[in-house]
């Protein structure tokens, strides 16, 4: 009873966050290879992507509902798995040739994402607010530490030759006590008593201040993601391990700033806050960028992608904090209609670059987040004010 007692309080979401990430970021740090093998050019890609994004519009009009109905830990267990599965689906294209093979179970993982989504923020926020203790922003840090571990790692299998889908499916194996453990309990709390709203958590005014405030953030970590392999190892052409080594230090500095998150939370104002992550998130961009051209080398597109990781780690707590306190909504239904247009912007917007990619380089990518960053430098405090209202 006195270890359990003494456990840390986001151990279960954090353990969720990073299981979620070292799946996910083991298909998207080897995109490339995957693309290669299935015969997919950069714009084809793209569109294949778009499917998790059709996925997601799918997923969230349920996602509260179903939350609300089977427990937020029972949903992300199930989630997990069916990610487990979907994942090696999408890596190895065996469902059908060319980009559907690749679209078909992405698109199915898309419908996942969006009600994992829902399920992992939710848990980690009922245990903040029953707790009184900050503890999302750590929670987030483990997903974040999950990238790091799935980027070092894919860059040692690439060197090894272990394709991509199987090294998902050991991977997988070594979440199934995660998912049988979240499978086999409800949550803690009592369910939350659904509000009479409709099925579809439609996104109002509050949350579309929300999404103008944490856009630039969901974009450029969405093009680290999709693009950002293929402009380390296509247009700089670098080798697979430093290739994955500059990759991890954009999740290492992601955990880095989740890890003190929930401290600068509770002593730093929102617009504050949201202005000083756009300006290192910019300066991270703009060094990755040049850092080649100066002669800096890998250990100035480390920095860079250090400071981008940095940069964008705070958005999700901050805006997942902020949606459980919506005047006139259930917490469920607010982060889901938050969820979906945050994920919008992380995962539709990315893929639609890939005409651009193919057409200017990886590089180019970057850039596109850059202007909405420049509105939270210069108006996140009236639009946080705005929501205040």
């Amino acid at each position: 009873m006195t270890t359990r007692l003494t456990l840390p309080l986001f151990t279960l979401p954090a353990s969720i966050f990073f299981a979620n990430a070292l799946l996910y970021v083991t298909l998207f740090s080897r995109l490339p290879e995957v693309s290669a093998a299935q015969g997919i050019g950069p714009s084809a890609l793209g569109l294949a992507l778009l499917a998790q994004t059709a996925g997601t519009l799918l997923g969230f009009p349920v996602a509260a509902r179903l939350v609300e109905r089977l427990g937020a830990r029972r949903v992300a267990g199930a989630m997990l798995l069916a990610a487990l599965v979907l994942l090696p689906l999408a890596a190895s294209g065996v469902m059908a040739p060319g980009p559907m093979g690749l679209a078909l179970p992405l698109f199915g993982y898309g419908i996942a994402m969006a009600i994992m989504e829902v399920a992992k923020n939710l848990i980690a926020a009922r245990i903040e607010e029953h707790s009184g203790r900050k503890v999302i922003s750590r929670s987030h840090g483990f997903w974040s530490a999950g990238l790091f571990v799935g980027a070092l790692l894919g860059g040692r299998a690439a060197d090894a030759a272990l394709s991509p889908n199987h090294q998902i499916l050991l991977l997988g194996v070594a979440c199934l006590p995660l998912i049988a453990l979240l499978l086999r309990h409800r949550d803690a709390a009592a369910p939350p008593v659904p509000d009479p709203g409709p099925r579809f958590a439609r996104p109002d005014a509050f949350v579309l201040c929300l999404l103008l405030l944490v856009a630039g953030f969901s974009v450029t970590e969405g093009v680290v993601y999709d693009w950002s392999m293929f402009y380390l190892r296509n247009t700089l052409e670098l080798d697979a391990v430093m290739a994955a080594r500059i990759y991890a230090a954009f999740t290492l500095g992601m955990f880095a700033a989740r890890m003190i998150g929930d401290r600068l939370r509770a002593r730093v104002s929102v617009p504050l806050l949201l202005r000083s992550m756009a300006i290192i998130c910019l300066a991270g961009l703009l060094l990755s960028l040049v850092a080649p051209g100066l002669g800096l080398g890998a250990l100035g597109l480390g920095v860079g992608f250090a400071m981008i990781g940095g940069g964008v780690a705070l958005a999700a707590p901050v805006a997942t904090s902020l949606a459980m306190n919506h005047p006139t909504r259930s917490p469920t239904r607010t982060m889901a209609a938050y969820s979906l247009v945050s994920l919008l912007a992380l995962f539709a917007v990315p893929p639609m670059l890939g005409t651009l990619v193919e057409t200017q380089g990886a590089a180019s990518a970057f850039t596109v987040a850059m202007p909405l960053l420049a509105v939270v430098v210069l108006f996140a405090g009236p639009i946080t004010a705005r929501m205040m209202r």
